[in-house]
């Protein structure tokens, strides 16, 4: 591979750009004080700043790979070593342009013998000039790495902002997968051993609004999706679908209460939020239970909260039995509620008179113009 300037890094096509232009401005303001006072021969010192200004960049390009070397050197020594190579660099082009300027007065142009000479004063004096502008060329290699550096801590840190929502994307399906395989595993079991009996007793039409229901909440559960949002009248269908689906079960022990404003049935909800209150109310409360028990599920608002209740008057079970079991489906639904809410999603549940009820509590957001669900048709 052929080597030139396309095949320089962009980091290192700005740095010898930077030093380059700094060079020219540099050796143009010379001829430009000599053009105006007309103390020498222009055309000849132009001729000679070219060729000045050619090693100077030359050893620009040299102090550029040194400074790329020694970038991950300790501070101290790396900047002792570049001062130092500046200082040299400095005294080369010194001495350079020293003996050019004193042999052309020497020989050809004997009128510039006052003051193109050797004597240190005015070799000092260039020597000082040439350290200045290669620490400046130094400088402008320093600023290039700080914004290089500034821009790579951007990337980083924009790519780990990515990988973290990636993560908490992850995550969210990960949760709601286990929100799907916490769901009872008897429940599609009992389900169909009730729309079979059903059949069998020639009750077709119950059978059927069975059949259709179940289709219903097993449709919404495996094609929610997990980044976005629903409204909450959907989220309300879904869990009436699976509560009329266990009232058939249960043959008249379960009576379903639904109560949600119209106002707020397009309010924003993570999908399944209620799934797991509603089945702690089916397990512990209707299930045990000889007698008709009844589930309200109810949402109401609070100024910019959105509430939403599951309330049943089941008869009061050991806190040891809610813990062991229960305990699980709260537990991710309040993690659910800190993630996407921080402190401004809560969910508290415990025995109320006659009964138990379960509370959570989240910010109220309206559904957005335009906005479609989060579950597939």
């Amino acid at each position: 591979m052929s080597f030139g300037w396309t095949s320089l890094s962009d980091r290192t096509r700005t740095a010898l750009r930077a030093a380059m232009v700094l060079w020219t401005l540099g050796y143009a303001l010379v001829i430009a004080v000599i053009t105006i006072f007309g103390a020498r021969t222009a055309t000849v010192d132009l001729a000679i700043s070219a060729g000045l200004w050619c090693v100077a960049v030359a050893q620009a390009v040299a102090l550029y790979a040194l400074w790329r070397r020694m970038e991950r050197r300790p501070p101290v020594g790396r900047w002792i070593a570049m001062l130092g190579a500046c200082l040299a660099a400095a005294a080369l082009q010194t001495a350079i342009d020293i003996s050019i300027y004193y042999a052309l007065a020497q020989t050809v142009l004997p009128e510039w013998s006052d003051w193109a000479t050797m004597e240190s004063g005015r070799v000092g004096g260039v020597w000082i000039l040439y350290s200045w502008t290669f620490l400046l060329n130094l400088s402008l290699y320093w600023a290039l790495s700080l914004s290089e550096q500034a821009r790579e801590q951007g990337r980083r840190a924009a790519e780990a902002e990515a990988a973290a929502e990636r993560a908490e994307l992850t995550a969210q399906r990960a949760q709601l997968a286990a929100l799907r395989l916490q769901l009872n595993p008897h429940f599609l079991f009992n389900t169909l051993n009730a729309i079979s009996t059903l059949v069998m007793e020639r009750d077709v039409s119950r059978a059927d609004q069975m059949i259709e229901r179940l289709s219903d909440f097993l449709r919404a559960s495996l094609s929610m999706d997990p980044a976005a949002t629903i409204p909450l009248g959907e989220e309300m269908d879904i869990a009436q679908a699976y509560l009329e689906i266990e009232a058939v079960r249960f043959e008249g022990r379960l009576a379903v209460e639904l109560d949600c404003p119209e106002a707020l049935r397009t309010a924003q909800v993570p999908g399944f939020m209620l799934q797991p209150l509603v089945e702690n109310a089916i397990k512990y409360a209707v299930a045990p239970s000889l007698r008709p028990v009844t589930v309200r599920v109810s949402a109401a608002s609070d100024g910019e909260t959105l509430i939403l209740r599951v309330a049943d008057d089941g008869d009061p079970v050991d806190p040891a039995m809610i813990l062991a079991g229960a305990g699980v489906g709260l537990a991710n639904t309040r993690a659910r509620l800190k993630n996407l809410f921080d402190e401004r999603g809560t969910l508290s549940a415990g025995p109320r008179d006659g009964g138990y009820l379960a509370e959570i509590r989240m910010p109220l957001v309206p559904r957005p113009s335009g906005a479609r669900s989060g579950v597939a048709a």
